[in-house]
């Protein structure tokens, strides 16, 4: 489970993993997309259920 923080509140993904910089939930693989101002970004769903949109430099700067 990786934690990552967003607006304040600390949220937790369970089954999340990143090897060798692939990103997956659950053993799926996750798409990650450049947004308009060229930041990648890749959706993640909660503990709670929710979907959240992120970019992906936050996941990386939590396994380093």
């Amino acid at each position: 489970m990786i934690i990552a923080s967003q607006r304040h509140t600390a949220q937790t993904f369970p089954g999340l993993s990143i090897e060798h910089g692939q990103i997956r939930q659950y053993g799926k693989p996750r798409s990650v997309a450049m947004n308009g101002r060229g930041i990648h970004q890749t959706s993640l769903r909660t503990a709670e259920g929710k979907v959240i949109t992120l970019p992906v430099c936050r996941l990386f700067d939590r396994e380093a």
